[in-house]
């Protein structure tokens, strides 16, 4: 079985909304950790740069920016993991 890969990308320092993503991410992989692989980034690197990304907190799940600028609910990210391939 394939891991979505999901890239977060939070602030430095981090903002309320990446307080609030790390969180969330943190929920995601207790309840979806083998079927998800998290990566976190922090401040402006080379894949915040290959995305285009212009705000944090950005999430990219499955190499597509799916959410810039807040923190998504959980509902939403579950629902882009499951897009992306997730089961």
């Amino acid at each position: 079985m394939n891991k979505v890969k999901v890239e977060a990308f939070l602030s430095t320092p981090t903002c309320s909304g990446g307080i609030s993503l790390t969180r969330l991410l943190k929920e995601i992989d207790e309840e979806f950790g083998d079927k998800v692989e998290i990566v976190t980034c922090k401040g402006r690197n080379e894949l915040f740069e290959k995305y285009h990304l212009t705000a944090t907190p950005a999430v990219v799940v499955g190499e597509l920016v799916r959410i810039m600028g807040v923190c998504p609910s959980k509902e939403s990210l579950v629902s882009a993991l499951k897009e992306a391939g997730m089961e």
